[in-house]
């Protein structure tokens, strides 16, 4: 069964993630620090989610489309996102094999890898609050 059976789902739940990751008083400041910009361009279901932290200071979460160029962009479907988050997946391998795809210097976002891993730790009860599935 899909982790997400519609866009909106999983918009939610990106968006309760993301609003989690930038609360954490670790996960958020080093996030900032990095001034990095990335977009995540999902399939099966289709969405868009943009994180911006260029100007250091706060760091903007756009679901949807964006007029909005970020450095580093990345394609994966909805699954993938999902078991990522779950801690299963190895980006580096993911990027080989071509599960995602990416565009820029993808190094500096696998560089934020050990900083949002705790989000790892956030994700299954944001997910289930989102989705009333009992799916993980």
């Amino acid at each position: 069964m899909a982790a997400f059976k519609t866009t909106e789902e999983l918009n939610q739940v990106m968006l309760a993630l993301w609003d989690a990751i930038k609360a954490d008083k670790g996960m958020g400041p080093q996030l900032l620090q990095s001034r990095i910009s990335i977009s995540f361009y999902y399939r099966e279901p289709e969405s868009r989610l943009t994180i911006d932290c260029r100007d250091g200071q706060q760091m903007i979460v756009i679901v949807g489309d964006t007029t909005f160029k970020p450095v580093v962009e990345m394609y994966m479907k909805g699954d993938l996102a999902h078991d990522f988050w779950l801690g299963k997946v190895n980006i580096p391998l993911a990027l080989i094999s071509g599960k995602i795809a990416a565009k820029g210097p993808v190094n500096k976002a696998l560089a934020l890898l050990p900083v949002i891993k705790p989000a790892f730790g956030l994700y299954p009860s944001i997910y289930q609050s989102k989705i009333f599935r009992n799916t993980i």
